[in-house]
């Protein structure tokens, strides 16, 4: 799918971030590139003075160690790669991401208390703002092996919101899974005789957030589609406070 064609993929060293290596690898197609990058950025180091070379081998000798924790899970598969790249985190992975003319870039949903997960900021929140391709947060299965299996869409009748459908049942034919499509308006009039109409499994008289958020308890993956909004215009958005918020994986499909 291209959707999954070459992904690029942050690994900081937590739990987190090597399932998103995971879980990228489960969605890549055999023939996919697969990126995964560890951000080495030295500089918050300067701040503790004296010890300053002392933090900064710190950083370093974690950031060597997350690309080998990722070359583990790589395990050789032809097509992907793990590397350090020197910088800021969000800067590095805008880079890469140009670079890479990445169709998703993947990151673990949460942070841990590690040193070198601790000074990334909230790097998925600004990918999410630039709005560039598609973004995967990813959460460890709550028992065994992550698999798309249970995957829940949000339909609107937009068409941003039908390239989610096209990727979900695309994902749910490969992995042998189900798509549950939901539709949720907050109460506003809906024309249930339009042809999307038919897809939909369930209708939720609650706001779209908190209905994709309640349905993700239950599933592997929850995908929404995105406009493409940018900067200060994308606060707020569903996709983006469903990413945020969701119990499951997301994933925001954002057209190309």
């Amino acid at each position: 799918m291209d959707a999954f064609a070459r992904i690029l993929v942050g690994v900081d060293g937590t739990d987190w971030g090597l399932e998103a290596l995971r879980q990228a690898l489960v969605l890549a197609p055999e023939q996919a590139t697969v990126r995964a990058v560890t951000a080495l950025d030295t500089t918050p180091a300067v701040h503790t003075g004296l010890q300053a070379a002392h933090f900064a081998e710190i950083l370093t000798q974690e950031a060597a160690a997350a690309r080998d924790a990722a070359a583990t899970v790589i395990d050789g598969r032809p097509g992907a790669d793990a590397r350090v790249v020197r910088g800021k985190p969000v800067d590095v992975l805008r880079r890469e991401r140009d670079d890479l003319d990445a169709t998703l870039v993947a990151l673990g949903g949460r942070r841990s208390s590690r040193f070198l997960g601790a000074i990334l900021g909230d790097t998925g929140t600004e990918l999410l703002n630039d709005a560039s391709c598609s973004m995967l947060l990813a959460c460890p299965a709550a028992d065994g092996t992550w698999a798309p299996r249970r995957i829940v869409v949000g339909l609107d009748g937009s068409s941003y919101a039908r390239d989610a459908l096209a990727v979900a049942d695309e994902l749910a034919r490969t992995s042998g899974g189900a798509v549950e499509v939901l539709s949720a308006g907050a109460g506003e009039e809906v024309d249930r005789s339009a042809a999307w109409a038919e897809r939909v499994e369930r209708w939720d008289d609650a706001d779209p957030v908190s209905a994709l958020v309640a349905a993700s308890r239950r599933a592997d993956l929850v995908v929404v589609g995105s406009r493409g909004m940018r900067g200060l215009r994308a606060i707020g958005s569903v996709s983006q406070r469903v990413a945020h918020q969701a119990h499951s994986t997301a994933l925001v499909i954002t057209a190309r």
